[in-house]
């Protein structure tokens, strides 16, 4: 099936899914696209060509209604794709979806960000993202360690970011992360986002990530 088409019923999936599980609060068809999945398939340009033919290992931490993962998994058939969450709920809608529609390249794992970073898949990814996660300070404690030395950590933001990037100073340099890049794009409506991204310059120290709640609790 073309990646658009497949797109277009994942789009369908999540507008057409119960209210209960909270996946998205628009029911417009064209908001969601241009708010999700345009804004997933922009990350997916930051890398260049070459980088999709690759066998990487990338992972969507707190994938909640599976945004970006999922349109990445699509968009980028040769990459291997997680997506995180502690949801069940929204993880069994995820999981159902591609398999039903043969999606192969992704897999579902249900867990928190702080237990699961210090299990198997701790520094294991390519490539990993963090969309609507939290305040940055937060979102690179839960998303650094599973990031390989050499990595890339990839957090989407908004208007705020340069504070919020002022304010994480400390944490990148406690959690092995530098700047990389900062790309700024729209996604039409004269509505622009500021792709952060982050290199994994050494080892995430193994008290990180600290234990459930606290990195919201008392941030880096």
């Amino acid at each position: 099936m073309p990646a658009k088409e497949l797109l277009e019923k994942y789009v369908q999936a999540v507008l057409a899914a119960p209210a209960s599980l909270q996946l998205t609060a628009t029911q417009d068809p064209r908001e969601f696209w241009q708010r999700h999945v345009l804004d997933a398939l922009k990350l997916v340009e930051l890398f260049p060509p070459s980088e999709h033919e690759k066998a990487l290992r990338v992972l969507d931490v707190g994938s909640g209604n599976g945004v970006p993962g999922i349109p990445v998994a699509i968009a980028v058939p040769s990459w291997e794709v997680d997506l995180l969450d502690s949801n069940n709920k929204k993880c069994g809608f995820l999981d159902m979806f591609c398999n039903f529609n043969s999606i192969k390249n992704v897999h579902i794992l249900v867990d928190r960000a702080e237990k699961a970073g210090h299990g198997k898949l701790r520094e294991a990814y390519d490539i990993v993202f963090a969309r609507a996660l939290s305040k940055l300070p937060v979102a690179l404690e839960l998303a650094s360690p599973f990031v390989r030395v050499g990595g890339t950590l990839i957090v989407p933001h908004g208007t705020s970011w340069a504070k919020e990037l002022h304010d994480s100073e400390k944490a990148m340099k406690e959690l092995g992360l530098g700047i990389h890049d900062k790309v700024t794009y729209e996604l039409g409506g004269g509505v622009k986002f500021t792709a952060l991204l982050f290199k994994k310059v050494h080892s995430t120290p193994e008290k990180y990530p600290r234990s459930p709640g606290i990195p919201a609790k008392r941030p880096l």
